[in-house]
């Protein structure tokens, strides 16, 4: 019987992803999907592609190169387990995975969320950007835990229940970036109960040219829009205060475009509730203060 259900999608790090995969147990109750998103036959050698001679990895061969949401979305399609766990293809997963999953195997929580650290691919230093064991706690067990639901995007930083998705037929937008963040937040929206494992399950490795760090115009303005869809959800269900903060991605547009610029923080302006708007221009002063002192 399969168990866990672990998508990764892929796009020209083979290396990585056999990192990754190597990480994973190789366990019956484990299915592992790996959806390479149209990656460059001459970075990849398809007929040695990782995880095709392991027996209980799927790998999906797509040829739209639409991006992880549509390759997470294809991954979807394949699950068999009764819990869903998602990886980048350049994370790994900690030696606590095998813990994760005898923890958690009849657990009747619907979304568990996972501990992880961040480290720096090159140097391999740890670095203070990571959800750690007493950030979680300190969010559940003071009754913050719309925190969790409505702040943690990162499909990584969570385990869910596959009948819960499909119920709700939960799915990532299929655009160039942040197509995680609706995902989370609705999968934290109809969770009826949620848990937090106490020890770190997953390694987050940063690289400076992935689109995380990324001022392509396009990734800015799709963060944008998605913002604004989730502000509108988040709205409607009186959870305001917490709005996706988008200010910051306009401003990144100021060295990029500067006519842009104007056009988009008109649009916030509109788009944007006062009081959101009033705590988006302190927090900005607030950290232009703070880097000034510094």
């Amino acid at each position: 019987m399969i168990n866990y259900s672990i998508i990764i999608p892929h796009k020209n790090i083979p290396n990585l992803l056999q990192r990754c995969l190597d990480s994973i147990p190789n366990r019956e109750d484990v299915q592992i999907i790996v959806v390479d998103d149209n990656s460059d036959p001459n970075i990849v050698d398809f007929d040695k592609f990782p995880g095709l001679n392991r027996s209980n990895v799927e790998v999906i061969f797509t040829k739209e190169g639409k991006g992880a949401g549509y390759a997470r979305n294809t991954g979807i399609k394949y699950v068999k387990g009764k819990w869903l766990l998602f990886s980048d293809a350049d994370d790994y997963f900690s030696e606590n995975v095998n813990r994760l999953f005898d923890d958690y195997e009849n657990s009747v929580m619907d979304v568990i969320y996972i501990p992880y650290k961040t480290i720096d691919l090159i140097t391999g230093e740890d670095l203070e950007d990571g959800l750690c064991v007493t950030n979680l706690e300190e969010d559940l067990y003071k009754k913050r835990s719309d925190t969790l639901r409505y702040r943690c995007y990162s499909p990584w930083a969570k385990m869910v229940k596959v009948s819960m998705i499909e119920r709700y037929s939960i799915r990532f937008e299929e655009v160039v970036a942040s197509n995680d963040v609706w995902f989370s937040v609705n999968v934290g929206y109809v969770a009826k109960e949620i848990d937090i494992c106490n020890y770190i399950v997953y390694i987050r490795n940063v690289r400076y040219g992935s689109l995380q760090y990324s001022l392509n115009k396009e990734y800015l303005l799709s963060r944008i829009k998605v913002g604004y869809k989730v502000n509108d959800f988040l709205y409607d269900i009186n959870k305001i205060e917490y709005y996706n903060y988008t200010l910051w991605f306009v401003l990144a547009l100021i060295k990029i475009d500067l006519l842009l610029f104007f056009k988009q923080m008109i649009i916030y302006i509109y788009k944007t509730h006062i009081n959101v708007q009033l705590r988006s221009i302190y927090r900005f002063f607030k950290e232009v203060v703070y880097r000034i002192i510094q």
